[in-house]
């Protein structure tokens, strides 16, 4: 069974180079999208990942690193595609010193409009909480976003609704949420558009359903109304990545 992600009309142009940056979240480095990078490249898109530090460095210089660094990547199509605080930097190089390259933005759990977990996290010790969310997250939940995209690319948003994840451990969690990030979070204002899964903050990542999503979107600038279940071979294996109807 052809898995969902390879429809042939999601292929990019034969005549155009085609590559997808991707932008991994806060903390991590970025192995736990290899098999979202995997997937893509099965259509035909050439992908890189962007490894940035999120601890140490601030919310700024990662944004002109990234900006740096797309500007210095081959293709004449760029996508990026980001995952959680990946797609909060991608917001800021796209709205301040955008690509002029043709190409769409995706942002996968990405608390674009607040972070209430780093909130949370920081309050639980006067000097450790702020070392255990990092200076970019500190940043970012220091000075407030603007409510509405102000960039000009098409952007997608894929969020996740199943609470198990870090954010967990706090009774206090805000629903709906995807365990790390709230999806009022994620609803961004003046986007092309926005789907949701009963997925986790990394079963995002992995979810089939997600993955076919993405990149439908990459190649039409839409999303689908629903991704059949039966396109993925039954379902998701792990209750981490375990879709729901696209709502």
């Amino acid at each position: 069974m052809v898995e969902p992600w390879l429809n042939p009309e999601w292929k990019p142009p034969a005549s155009a180079r085609a590559t997808i940056v991707m932008v991994h979240g806060a903390v991590v480095d970025g192995f736990e999208m290899f098999l979202l990078r995997l997937r893509l490249a099965q259509l035909g898109y050439r992908t890189r990942l962007f490894h940035y530090r999120s601890m140490m460095r601030s919310l700024d210089h990662n944004v002109n690193r990234l900006a740096e660094y797309i500007r210095k990547t081959e293709g004449d199509i760029i996508h990026v595609v980001g995952h959680s605080m990946g797609g909060v930097l991608i917001r800021q190089v796209f709205e301040q010193s955008p690509d002029p390259r043709p190409g769409r933005l995706i942002a996968i759990g990405s608390p674009l409009l607040d972070c209430w977990v780093g909130h949370r996290i920081r309050r639980m010790h006067p000097h450790l909480g702020p070392i255990l969310i990092g200076q970019s997250v500190r940043n970012h939940i220091d000075d407030p976003p603007h409510p509405v995209w102000r960039g000009k690319r098409d952007f997608g948003i894929v969020a996740g609704t199943y609470p198990i994840g870090i954010g967990a451990i706090f009774s206090s969690l805000p629903t709906p949420s995807d365990g790390v990030v709230l999806l009022e979070e994620t609803q961004l204002q003046g986007i092309r558009g926005h789907v949701t899964y009963r997925v986790n903050h990394f079963g995002l990542l992995f979810s089939k359903r997600a993955t076919a999503q993405i990149a439908r979107f990459l190649a039409t600038g839409t999303f689908a109304q629903s991704v059949p279940a039966s396109r993925c071979q039954g379902r998701d294996e792990s209750p981490f990545a375990s879709d729901s109807s696209l709502k």
